[in-house]
């Protein structure tokens, strides 16, 4: 049987300014594209960016007409990781607040009720790192850089990273990753689970939205269900079936279960409603 070639659509994307706000948002239809915007710092995550990122997730989690969501960096790099340079007054009582903070954001991306498609151009180290592993797909460009060399500063691994990353790329590469700071290519990352899709240098962000765009008209409510399933692992199996039967109870109540259902029968593409 022959293969049909899958039509990437053409977006038209504006790149942030540097003088724009720390957070930039566009919207393509039913998918947001959300920027990370301090380019001269390779997208450090400043206090700033990080309550701004926050802000425009929860909007975006709040907007009914926005399905799924692209997260990336502005300029040619996702996220060098923390901001050192506001790390010089830290200690154990500061520390902790601080941490809480941006775990809020961290919550958002991986417990959200929306899919969302991390496009990486340059390199996600770091805390960069943590934020892509906490969305729900990582798209990478060949070139492109992934790492959490935290050991480095002295700490460990944190914004969730250590909670992420076995489940994509098991414990011992995990261990690997966290206690030598090693830096893997986009390849070598695709081959361990930490990359799901890689495309060429430039295309990220393309790639991503045409694929926030095939999940967007996808059934919202399922999909919701599905991070919410996901989110449950590690359970054990009796504790998770429980779960999936009721939740997949609830789906088959909704509309768009309906109307999937009657398009597959009347071999005619559905329309979900998110109902």
């Amino acid at each position: 049987m022959e293969e049909k070639a899958t039509v990437q659509q053409h977006f038209q994307v504006r790149m942030p300014q540097e003088s724009d706000p720390a957070c930039v948002t566009q919207d393509f239809g039913s998918v947001r594209l959300l920027f990370m915007n301090q380019q001269q710092r390779r997208n450090a995550l400043s206090m700033d960016l990080r309550e701004g990122m926050k802000d425009a997730m929860q909007a975006a989690i709040d907007d009914p007409q926005v399905r799924a969501i692209v997260l990336t960096g502005a300029g040619t790099y996702f996220s060098a990781g923390g901001d050192i340079t506001s790390m010089k007054s830290l200690n154990a009582v500061a520390g902790r607040p601080r941490m809480q903070r941006v775990h809020g954001l961290f919550k958002q991306l991986y417990n959200g009720p929306k899919p969302v498609v991390a496009a990486v151009e340059g390199g996600a180290i770091g805390a960069g790192l943590s934020l892509a592993t906490a969305c729900d797909i990582v798209v990478g460009a060949r070139d492109a850089n992934f790492g959490a060399p935290f050991n480095r500063i002295g700490v460990m691994a944190d914004l969730g990273l250590l909670f992420t990353l076995p489940g994509r790329i098991g414990m011992g590469r995990t261990r690997l990753l966290a206690m030598t700071g090693r830096i893997l290519d986009a390849d070598t990352a695709a081959q361990w689970g930490l990359v799901d899709d890689v495309v060429e240098p430039g295309s990220a962000v393309q790639a991503a939205l045409s694929m926030a765009t095939d999940i967007a008209n996808g059934p919202p409510v399922a999909h919701t269900m599905t991070k919410q399933m996901l989110g449950r692992l590690p359970l054990p199996i009796d504790e998770f079936l429980a779960a999936e039967a009721d939740a997949q109870a609830l789906l088959f109540s909704t509309e768009d279960f309906a109307e999937g259902r009657d398009a597959f029968l009347g071999k005619r593409k559905p329309v979900f409603s998110g109902k």
